[in-house]
């Protein structure tokens, strides 16, 4: 199995059950036994924090590589990642710490979400000495090829999300230099949008960012017709899927809900126009180069959807770096998520 690693957020999520407090109001139900289902909890969170504890519990042995302060709240974060059977030796100090966010569950488990950044804290940031206790790290902000680093390069899959990418031009240059001299090295890199444009924005810096991490990456990963519209500027799933693809993406596995997942890539002739056309090249060939499937999605009854697009990539993930095909990793991470919003895993 390759070596996963997870670069990203990691912040401190408070879970509010408004539903199921807003009913138990409702019926008077308020006792000493259902209080405790009532309570605010705190856990690790973070879009790629979360993909790292799913392949922790996994047994994937992920790396987490991560701002982080080492204050009470770290402290925190790092034992929970760590007893999740996440790696977190190769965390980067931070001066602030970490962020929060809060997730309001309605009485259909829904979730709202909402960034709280106090004073003390900040959005994860990363500059190039973030990846300094990475193995091969130059020190000047670049990494040494495997042969000068003395690192056996046996390959790895590198997994990050639109989170990590801010309105930020030293952020985005550190992870964005990291991923390409990984990828120069010969490291799948897989990335999901994730954009979360109402709290973090997605315009400017951070969009130019984001598509140049598009056409870094190997799989591009996304949810939701909302999340492909932002990015692309199309409603439609495949047609969104095939702008993905013209602007560089390798494949793209377009999830919507409870219908069937898209997988986009090239064929041979579609690869082979994309060669010759340079980079914008001959769209038309480009498009006629691509093939579509459609992966049913199984039908459950979730409890909640909270998680469901983190527990898709940590499977999706394992199963790359695992040695299986596109189509059967989605087809197993698919079915994982299903079992897991619905409270079977």
């Amino acid at each position: 199995m390759l070596q996963i690693i997870c670069v990203g957020d990691l912040c401190c999520d408070l879970i509010v059950p408004y539903g199921k407090m807003k009913e138990a109001l409702a019926s008077g139900d308020i006792s000493k036994e259902t209080t405790g289902s009532l309570q605010v909890v705190m856990q690790c969170g973070g879009s790629v924090g979360n993909v790292a504890r799913h392949l922790g519990r996994m047994e994937a042995h992920p790396v987490f590589v991560t701002p982080l302060r080492k204050d009470s709240l770290g402290e925190f974060l790092s034992s929970g990642m760590e007893e999740s059977g996440v790696d977190m030796r190769w965390t980067a100090p931070s001066e602030k710490s970490n962020m929060y966010c809060v997730a309001v569950l309605d009485e259909s488990g829904e979730r709202t979400m909402f960034c709280f950044v106090p004073p003390w804290a900040d959005f994860p940031r990363f500059q190039a000495e973030s990846f300094r206790e990475v193995p091969g790290f130059s020190g000047m902000g670049t990494f040494l090829s495997a042969d000068a680093s003395g690192v056996s390069d046996r390959g790895e899959v590198l997994f990050t999300s639109g989170m990590a990418i801010l309105d930020d031009a030293e952020n985005n240059a550190a992870v964005l230099r990291f991923f390409r001299d990984r990828k120069g090295s010969g490291a799948k890199v897989v990335f999901d949008l994730n954009v979360r444009a109402e709290s973090y924005g997605y315009e400017g810096e951070r969009r130019r960012a984001m598509e140049e991490m598009i056409a870094l990456s190997d799989v591009v990963l996304g949810s939701g017709r909302e999340e492909f519209c932002q990015v692309t500027g199309r409603h439609d799933i495949r047609e969104a899927a095939e702008q993905l693809l013209l602007r560089g993406a390798g494949t793209v596995v377009a999830r919507d809900g409870g219908r069937p997942v898209l997988i986009l890539g090239r064929d041979e002739a579609g690869g082979a126009a994309e060669a010759a056309g340079g980079d914008g090249g001959n769209e038309e060939a480009l498009r006629s180069g691509m093939t579509g499937t459609w992966i049913p999605v199984k039908p459950v009854r979730p409890v909640s959807t909270l998680g469901a697009g983190d527990s898709f990539d940590a499977k999706f993930l394992c199963c790359i770096a695992s040695g299986e095909e596109i189509s059967a990793a989605v087809r197993e991470a698919s079915d994982y998520a299903a079992d897991y919003i619905s409270g079977k895993k």
